[in-house]
């Protein structure tokens, strides 16, 4: 057996000898990992390759050309001697030797600390610590092998290998139904919005985020906080008024550090979860948001038994999900109370590779739950506490020309018809409906790169996916507005300036709520006195966008449009480590490649030219770090080497230009700067070859106008609306 461990999140596994060499998927983040070999040294470069062909076979990853290519032409041609084939001869059977007791060494039992040693260096800012590194990704969909599940994670075939088969069958001790039955869920309370609002609400002293149900609501908390004193107003977004207030001041023998509050969706019942300090004991107080009064007390189990999740789901009722130890072997419990007696209703032990605490999502009636772990998706009942069904991210249910998929973010519609995916697949980002009536998936929109790389900074802390209430559009990323139609992304919303966090939107049909004031420094970097958030109203800009795309289909008389052509000047500044002609000649291609993906034609000295300027700098210094094992003190087991890295930052300006009017029509400039990479050979030359990856990746998903209209009533797509500060 080898014994490894995955260099994202360290999660241990033991394979058999004959996986040595192999690439897998981690069950635990999803990230990709090989098991050693004794020739890794050896197959270093061979391995890097076919994982970059894999990751983006969409559009292969394009790398400068070797300045010493003509060298090796010339040296290949005098290879052929029958001096130099006896020498290759030897050289090979020392090779194998020296390979062959190598693997011995490392199978048969060798020191750990030389498997360590052969792992990729990460590298994070200099001024961040070990535990603020980014947590992993959520978890990547993952090939099915024929090796025992207790055994090894699923693998994921290599780019040059074929693919093993793929067993769709379900685990059989989950036994869920396999035949569909509909998991329309209507929601409990119907909103009826205005077609427009004035409504603001004062968020002075409040926390950052409000209070919202786990489904479809009208209604939302503010939660305002003065030491130990906690104040809510609930509100009705869609009648404009004040609903329930509560007032209350945590008694001593409760041990709260940081409580999630959880709302129901008619704004009656407040829920958080406390632990008793003298006992342990985990408990859910539950009060009434119009008497203000506790109305219910809940014992959740034993004490120092872990909370995974709780939350609010139906009219009157209350789940958690948690990790009890029994005679020192871990189970998962889910538990169901009243929140009216404050009764246990039902308890089931569940599988926890079934149900993962971090991504889930409740229907709008509160009837059904669903969660992705090791990229399936589980549909819980919420009534009886059973898995219903299950469903594998893989080409038997969703693309079969798909080799794997990794699911971001699961979220219900608001009428609970529907489920929304989305995914990204070879370096593609899909969103994919699911008809909770059938079960039948429809892919609704594609784009060629990865969207999340364009909104990672600042980063969003809402939902990445929301299906918008009217049915004719979803929000990506609390940023991209894509219309379900045409399937095209039609309107961007820019948050203010020097914001860290995006603060949640809140979609409601004809317009959206999003706080004011929430950048907490200005543009010198000094802390904002006086600040005065609030909560208020950003319209949709519903006929704009309809009328625009009106024009663009009807093909009439535009700036640029479908079937416009268009030329690509590129202008190269500063490189480090590299040349410039080269640069361009990479940039033009995937440039070429993008905006033909957007239906302009590409040809030589046409009036209107799309421009990049792009000149590379020094980036920011990254401290390095080497991976040990992983304990309480270093749960990430990353320990500082002491050492530096300087990293390499591009900056870049895109412009559409009319040329014979020399007037710039859209400009937009980016500046890339890693703050976080993982590299097999931390050297600034590898630092600045990853970033010029990472670029041409985003590339191909930036947002780029493909409709200029000539008439001043249309506006460009996609068009873009500041949100206020």
């Amino acid at each position: 057996m080898i014994k490894f461990q995955c260099e994202f999140c360290f999660q241990e596994y033991n394979v058999r000898d004959d996986r040595a060499g192999q690439t897998l998927k981690c069950k635990s983040c999803g990230q990709k990992m090989r098991v050693p070999s004794g020739d890794d040294d050896l197959q270093d470069d061979l391995y890097e390759e076919e994982e970059e062909v894999y990751q983006r076979s969409s559009r292969p990853v394009r790398k400068q050309k070797s300045s010493s290519g003509s060298k090796k032409k010339q040296t290949s041609k005098s290879s052929n001697s029958p001096v130099a084939i006896v020498v290759g001869i030897c050289a090979f059977g020392l090779a194998f030797f020296v390979s062959y007791f190598l693997v011995r060494s490392l199978v048969g039992g060798g020191k750990p600390e030389q498997v360590v040693q052969q792992e990729p260096q990460e590298v994070v800012p200099e001024e961040a610590q070990p535990a603020s590194a980014p947590a992993a990704a959520p978890a990547e969909t993952q090939e099915k092998t024929n090796a025992p599940p207790e055994q090894t994670p699923d693998s994921k075939p290599q780019a040059k290998q074929k693919p093993a088969p793929v067993n769709a069958t379900p685990n059989p001790p989950s036994q869920p139904q396999q035949q569909w039955t509909s998991l329309v869920d209507p929601p409990l309370i119907t909103a009826d919005w205005p077609e427009s609002s004035r409504l603001k609400i004062d968020l002075k002293n409040a926390e950052e985020e409000l209070v919202v149900p786990s489904s479809s609501s009208p209604v939302v908390a503010v939660h305002y906080k003065n030491r130990n004193l906690h104040h809510f107003e609930i509100w009705n977004l869609a009648t404009e008024k004040k609903i329930g207030e509560l007032t209350f001041t945590p008694p001593r023998e409760w041990l709260t550090l940081s409580p999630k509050f959880k709302l129901s969706v008619d704004g009656k019942y407040l829920l958080a979860q406390i632990l008793e300090r003298d006992t342990n004991i985990p408990k859910l107080i539950c009060w009434d948001t119009t008497s203000g009064k506790i109305i219910s007390e809940m014992d959740i189990d034993a004490p120092r038994t872990v909370i995974s999740l709780y939350e609010i789901c139906g009219d009157q009722w209350a789940f958690v999900q948690l990790i009890r130890n029994e005679d020192n072997k871990f189970k998962t419990i889910l538990k169901r109370w009243d929140l009216k007696t404050g009764k246990l209703d039902k308890e089931v032990e569940i599988k926890s590779t079934e149900f993962a605490s971090h991504s889930y999502a409740i229907s709008p009636g509160g009837h059904f739950l669903v969660t992705n772990a090791t990229n399936k998706i589980f549909f819980y009942d919420l009534q009886t506490l059973k898995l219903l069904s299950l469903r594998e991210l893989d080409g038997s249910y969703l693309d079969p020309r798909a080799k794997y998929y990794s699911l971001s973010t699961v979220n219900f519609s608001t009428d609970g018809k529907e489920l929304g995916l989305l995914l990204t697949q070879s370096g593609q980002t899909e969103v994919w409906i699911i008809n909770l009536k059938d079960g039948q998936p429809e892919r609704k929109f594609q784009v060629a790169g990865n969207l999340s790389e364009q909104f990672r900074e600042p980063s969003y802390s809402g939902n990445n996916l929301e299906l918008t209430p009217s049915g004719k559009s979803f929000l990506l990323y609390g940023a991209l507005l894509v219309d379900r139609q045409t399937q095209r992304s039609v309107w961007l919303f820019q948050p203010p300036p020097n914001v860290i966090i995006r603060r949640p939107l809140y979609l409601t049909p004809h317009y959206l709520f999003a706080g004011t004031d929430s950048a907490l420094k200005d543009a010198q970097g000094r802390l904002k006195r006086n600040r005065k958030p609030q909560l208020v109203t950003v319209p949709l800009p519903e006929k704009q966008i309809t009328d625009s795309l009106a024009a663009y289909q009807s093909q009439s008389d535009v700036i640029l449009g479908a079937g416009t052509k268009v030329s690509i000047d590129i202008n190269v500044g500063a490189i480090k480590f590299g040349k410039a002609d080269e640069v361009k000649e990479v940039l033009q291609e995937v440039l070429q490649e993008r905006l033909e993906a957007d239906g302009l034609e590409v040809a030589a000295d046409q009036p209107l030219v799309f421009q990049m300027e792009y000149q590379e700098q020094a980036g920011n210094k990254l401290q390095m770090s080497k991976r040990t094992r992983p304990s309480a003190g270093n749960p990430l087991g990353r320990t500082p080497t002491g050492e530096t890295l300087q990293s390499t930052a591009a900056a870049f300006k895109l412009s559409w230009i009319d040329k014979p009017s020399k007037r710039t029509l859209w400009s937009k400039q980016v500046l890339v700067n890693p703050r976080f990479l993982i590299l097999r050979n931390a050297t600034e030359q590898a630092a600045r070859e990853q970033m010029f990856e990472g670029l041409q990746n985003r590339l191909m998903g930036e947002l780029i106008p493909y409709f200029i209209p000539k008439e001043k009533g249309l506006s460009r797509l996609p068009g873009e609306t500041p949100l206020p500060e």
